[in-house]
């Protein structure tokens, strides 16, 4: 373990980072739980020289990003079926339902997964670990020197 310019180790700063990642996507709602998860990666990349506690904080980012992402693509579907269902009502025809709100369902199931993956992240991120996640690993590979 290498300790950071801070004086903790490499393994808690990056668990850290996911814990924030954590509480931030708690509070998505509220842009102030977002902030010190924000400074401590800018520090961290900034200011750290250790490759793997920058690949972990990169990947915390990622992460994060992803899991705004998803949603919106929900939202997409939502507001295309809204889209034809506008046309359905103009041609006099059934509208598309979702009676039993099966977006809704995949939504809580994905919150549900966001915050059991980031849970699990920061606990090995505090042993010096990290789950294998192909095309973000590649990524920071490839743009990380």
């Amino acid at each position: 373990m290498y300790k950071t310019k801070l004086g903790l180790s490499n393994c808690m700063v990056a668990g850290i980072i996911f814990l924030l990642a954590l509480i931030t996507s708690f509070y998505s709602a509220s842009i102030i739980f977002a902030w010190p998860f924000v400074l401590l990666v800018a520090y961290v990349l900034l200011k750290e020289d250790d490759l793997w506690l920058k690949a972990s904080a990169i990947k915390a980012v990622l992460v994060v990003l992803l899991f705004i992402l998803v949603p919106v693509l929900f939202s997409f579907v939502n507001n295309f079926i809204e889209f034809i269902n506008f046309f359905l009502k103009i041609a006099n025809t059934t509208p598309i339902a979702d009676g039993w709100n099966i977006i809704g369902f995949f939504e809580m199931i994905f919150d549900i997964i966001e915050k059991i993956f980031l849970l699990i992240l920061s606990f090995l991120a505090f042993k010096g670990k990290t789950v294998k996640l192909p095309i973000i690993d590649n990524m920071i590979r490839k743009h990380l020197s």
